[in-house]
């Protein structure tokens, strides 16, 4: 049976890539009954290698990539009722997953718990890991303020206090939308916590800002995008405030 493997320009992979290519090739019917961790201890690879070669080939992460081979080997039900969404969107939640980085999360509460100044903006879907993210904080006293208009975060950008964090969810980045609000804010050393489900411009981010794409699935009816990695993200910022706050009080 042919498999989008046969489509890969090997002469593209790297000689790691090369060896995984090949032993997916070799256990097709396999493969999809293996984890992460079995294929890394079988070739002696690590799993960000197995990552790199699954994203190389277009995927979020492993687990997108083993959907794939599912649906290829018919081993997924092909009814067409509305949950046969959910093991794709399931995949992409495990990629985000093994490839959330600790200490990024880790960064991004330490300028919450250190800034007394913080603003949260999210509009249309955005708005709703955004309005979580801000109903959280309070509830755990950390105070902050909510913006869903685009018009309101240009004029505050003018007047942010010096050093406050902006977190932005966003779908796209609109360069020509952000640039100007960008600028100002990095002219009063206001920090960036971009949360976005696609990748943005390289050109709006400073090194001084946190970037974070969550590689949100797409819905194609209606067009819009899932915001249930965003959600994920805000979870895991919100559980290690919560573990850090009751080690205080301990």
């Amino acid at each position: 049976m042919k498999s989008f493997l046969d489509t890969v320009d090997v002469n593209n992979l790297t000689s790691s890539e090369q060896i995984i290519y090949q032993y997916f090739k070799d256990h097709l019917n396999n493969i999809v009954y293996l984890s992460l961790s079995d294929i890394c201890k079988e070739l002696y690879v690590s799993n960000a290698t197995v990552i790199r070669f699954s994203q190389k080939l277009g995927f979020k992460g492993f687990n997108e990539l083993k959907f794939q081979l599912k649906n290829e080997l018919n081993l997924t039900n092909k009814s067409t009722n509305a949950w046969d969404t959910i093991p794709h969107r399931t995949s992409i939640l495990k990629d985000f997953i093994d490839n959330i980085d600790d200490k990024i999360i880790e960064q991004i509460c330490s300028e919450i718990k250190n800034h007394k100044s913080i603003y949260i903006y999210g509009r249309n879907m955005s708005s709703l890991p955004a309005k979580y993210l801000q109903s959280m904080l309070n509830t755990m006293d950390i105070p902050c303020i909510y913006i869903d208009w685009i018009d309101f975060l240009s004029a505050l950008s003018k007047s942010f206090p010096d050093n406050a964090v902006l977190f932005i969810f966003t779908n796209y980045g609109d360069k020509s939308i952000y640039e100007p609000i960008v600028k100002q804010c990095h002219e009063r050393h206001v920090k960036i916590i971009w949360i976005s489900s696609t990748d943005l411009d390289s050109s709006l981010l400073s090194s001084n800002d946190i970037y974070i794409s969550t590689h949100e699935a797409k819905l194609e009816t209606p067009p819009l995008l899932t915001k249930l990695t965003s959600f994920l993200l805000v979870q895991f910022i919100i559980e290690y405030l919560r573990h850090n706050i009751d080690k205080q009080g301990a």
